[in-house]
């Protein structure tokens, strides 16, 4: 607990007290209740008995967790800051969609959202589960138990105590991070963690899917809930990102964070997945292959929050939680070791007992069809997440070895992801004009020529506009892309190639959208989410790419330039200590301006560290236009003055512009008295005139230390009086600046829009697909079924049509 906090030993109330008792209990009976559902489920004998039960436990453990997140919720939304937690990340001056965003807000609070996001889905996914309900809840039980164990130990419910014995209610809470004080901290964590949550019922499926050893009828099953999950977390993606471009202030959506890629990874394997599904649909192959797609995502991102809770990662992320508890983290370590060899040692020895026992397949295609495009596209989706995931775990491996740890940077991944972003756009663009059947490359050519008329076209156009068009005051044009072995291009071409790409997808998918335009409106969707994904990376290849950036330095009085700005500071909305307090600065013309074009204001608070420190907070102030943003950021304001210098009488010393002689002391009242002022006769010479100055130090009344009178260069720089030697009559002087020095950052974020847009559209598709691939309920509870035997082999069993 932190020693620093002021504590006020005032009782709490007993009905608070009461209820975070009930909330640890119920953790653990919540954690008991899986382990009796995946009992049940295992050891009863009677199968129809077995199901019930477990199933019953199973329900009553997701409620559980609603309860403990309710309970959580009131203690917050009525500010109990004698539990730790709600003192770690709340406080009075929040309003309640701050104050119920707290729940979530750290450590404790993000396992419980992850354990009842994934329980939702669990209870949604085994209603319609039929024959795979059993093995489904039986893996779904022990992961919820795992995760209710680590709230065990890392329990939001833990009481601030004195000296480890007396309940201290404090007057106030810690309150959110600064970081976290923004909007999207109510919207993006349940997001993103409904996504995290349904990685795991496509994974228990999965498993479910060994244990049947049913390789088939899985598939109509898993597919929308794939969809979703797959909509649900890139959703997240960008959600996350909007939040570090309106907080972190440095300019952009997205910088590979290694917990940025926590989340990109499970999103590019379950990419891969759906995709490989569709093979298995339409073609009756890659019955083992899509079981392994379908496990990675959730055992990848179990990773990454193995890499993210370790605290590997605390030095080198600006995301990153702190370390977990020591037995939390063994729970933690558990979950990862027992998913990855069981999962790999399941699917491998059903591979090696069943790889002769799989339905008929279509017979196989050479040449050109769509089974060898999505094969191809999967393999670039796989290679993206996996050399994304080498990425983020190179702390990791630093720390193995010994080393210091640090993160891969921005531009090391753009060496890397551009070769496997390229040809997944051109393979989203083209697939959609290939058939199932094998045709002559000639043949899908013909079709595809009008297409790539048409984005030459539009990029061409593109090209001519940026060229011409007051986007070029706007946009950084000349620009130079590095590349490896010292290859370097023109940063205007690379853009447009990228951007050319992502076209072609919408171009392309457009022109498919229209040709299938009198089908079901909901049979759209896959084409809609390619448009959208299109969209959304043009707007980051451009904001990114063609990005202006300058820097420059303001003060009171003495405006700073970046482009054609003017940038004068006007003063700040509220006092240095007010989290809503900001800073205002007038944007002119340089040229011509005498009237602002407009004011900007960006953030600026201090917080006080435990050892007195104040440290800034900053976040930046954005500007929208039409075609571009108007990013403007605030760095940590200067205000140091120069090492004291000592001067003896008659010495003369430049600092800056100003010549200074050192005249002698002054002195005003008696030697030894308090209220007594010792002087520092100065003659300045600026240049053009000379004046003097008297720095003063005078004697407090009390034992509170000397207290300084300064005196003026000019408006910017002030002379203060450190310390006289009586014995020498020399001066210490410390030359310090009047005002504050603003090292503020302007980005002009090309088209920003798109991002969006696009991420608009992707999820309108996502949402779409699922629906018009949603499961067909199953008519019977199959669970009831011996656990004997493949697809073709168990008599009695009732399949569900595959999806074409």
């Amino acid at each position: 607990m932190n020693n620093s906090m002021t504590l006020l030993p005032t009782p709490a109330p007993a009905w608070a007290l009461q209820l975070g008792e009930f909330g640890k209990f119920l953790v653990v009976i919540t954690c008991l209740l899986f382990i009796v559902s995946f009992a049940s489920l295992t050891f009863l004998k009677t199968s129809t008995l077995a199901s019930k039960i477990g199933a019953s436990f199973f329900n009553a453990g997701v409620a559980g967790l609603c309860s403990i997140f309710a309970i959580l919720g009131t203690l917050f939304v009525n500010n109990q800051f004698e539990f730790e937690y709600v003192w770690s990340h709340a406080d009075k001056s929040n309003s309640w969609p701050y104050q119920v965003a707290g729940i979530w807000s750290g450590q404790e609070g993000s396992f419980l959202l992850w354990a009842l996001c994934a329980g939702l889905f669990g209870v949604l996914v085994a209603r319609n589960a039929g024959e795979f309900k059993k093995p489904f809840l039986q893996v779904y039980g022990l992961f919820l138990a795992a995760l209710t164990g680590i709230l065990a130990y890392e329990s939001p419910f833990n009481l601030n105590l004195i000296d480890g014995k007396t309940i201290a209610n404090p007057a106030d809470g810690v309150g959110l991070a600064p970081s976290l004080q923004n909007y999207w901290v109510t919207i993006h964590p349940p997001v993103i963690f409904l996504g995290f949550g349904s990685l795991t019922a496509v994974f228990a499926l999965a498993v479910a899917a060994l244990i049947r050893r049913s390789y088939t009828n899985w598939i109509p099953i898993v597919r929308p809930w794939a969809i979703i999950s797959l909509t649900l977390v890139g959703l997240g993606l960008c959600m996350g990102g909007f939040w570090a471009y309106e907080t972190l202030g440095w300019g952009g959506f997205w910088m590979w964070d290694p917990v940025e890629n926590v989340s990109f990874v499970p999103w590019c394997f379950m990419a891969a997945f759906v995709h490989g599904v569709l093979v298995q649909s339409a073609r009756k192959k890659w019955q083992f292959t899509n079981i392994l797609l379908g496990g990675l995502p959730f055992l990848a991102f179990v990773y990454g929050t193995y890499l993210t809770r370790s605290g590997i990662l605390s030095e080198t992320s600006v995301h990153s939680f702190a370390e977990m508890d020591r037995s939390a983290l063994k729970i933690m370590m558990s979950i990862l070791g027992v998913t990855c060899l069981g999962f790999f040692g399941l699917l491998i020895a059903r591979f090696i007992k069943d790889r002769d026992k799989k339905p008929a397949e279509t017979p196989k295609v050479s040449g050109t069809s769509r089974e060898n495009f999505y094969r191809y596209g999967i393999i670039f989706l796989l290679g993206l997440g996996l050399a994304t995931g080498i990425g983020m775990s190179v702390p990791l491996f630093m720390a193995l070895s010994g080393q210091k740890t640090k993160v891969v940077e921005e531009h090391q991944y753009h060496m890397v992801v551009p070769w496997l972003f390229v040809p997944i756009m051109y393979l989203l663009a083209i697939t959609p004009f290939v058939s199932w059947k094998s045709v002559p490359m000639t043949e899908i050519f013909k079709k595809f020529y009008t297409i790539m008329c048409i984005t030459i076209g539009i990029t061409g156009t593109a090209m001519l506009v940026m060229v011409v068009s007051p986007f070029s005051k706007v946009a950084e044009l000349q620009r130079v892309v590095s590349f490896p072995a010292g290859l370097s291009v023109k940063g205007l071409g690379w853009v447009l190639f990228l951007t050319a790409m992502c076209l072609l997808v919408i171009v392309g998918n457009t022109w498919r959208l229209f040709e299938v335009r009198k089908a079901k409106k909901l049979a759209w969707g896959p084409f809609v989410s390619h448009i959208g994904l299109a969209v959304l990376m043009v707007g980051l290849i451009i904001s990114r790419g063609f990005e202006r950036h300058l820097t420059a330095m303001v003060m009171d009085g003495h405006p700073g330039q970046a482009f054609t700005y003017a940038i004068k500071y006007r003063g700040m909305t509220s006092n240095k200590y007010d989290r809503n307090n900001k800073v205002i600065f007038d944007i002119f013309d340089a040229h011509k301006g005498e009237k602002p074009l407009f004011s900007i204001a960006p953030g600026l608070y201090y917080v006080k560290g435990q050892d007195g420190t104040e440290n800034p907070m900053i976040w930046p102030d954005i500007k929208r236009h039409p075609y571009y943003d108007f990013y403007f950021t605030l760095n940590p304001p200067q205000s140091e003055g120069t090492t004291p210098i000592e001067f003896k009488v008659g010495d003369s010393k430049t600092v800056d512009q100003f010549t200074i002689t050192y005249l002698g002391m002054k002195r005003e009242g008696e030697a030894g008295m308090g209220g007594t002022k010792f002087g520092a006769e100065l003659r300045v010479n600026d240049g053009t005139k000379t004046y003097t100055i008297t720095p003063k130090l005078e004697l407090s009344l009390d034992s509170s230390g000397p207290v300084h009178h300064d005196a003026n260069l000019d408006k910017s720089i002030k002379v203060s009086l450190v310390s006289m030697n009586a014995a020498n009559n020399s001066a210490t002087l410390q030359f310090n600046l009047a005002s504050p020095i603003y090292p503020v950052e302007i980005y002009h974020k090309p088209l920003t829009i798109f991002v969006w847009l696009g991420t608009a559209i992707m999820a309108l598709g996502g949402f779409m697909s699922a629906l018009y691939r949603r499961a067909p309920k199953a008519t019977s509870d199959d669970s009831l079924e011996p656990e004997q035997g493949s697809d073709e082999n168990r008599k009695g069993t009732k399949k569900l049509a595959p999806i074409h």
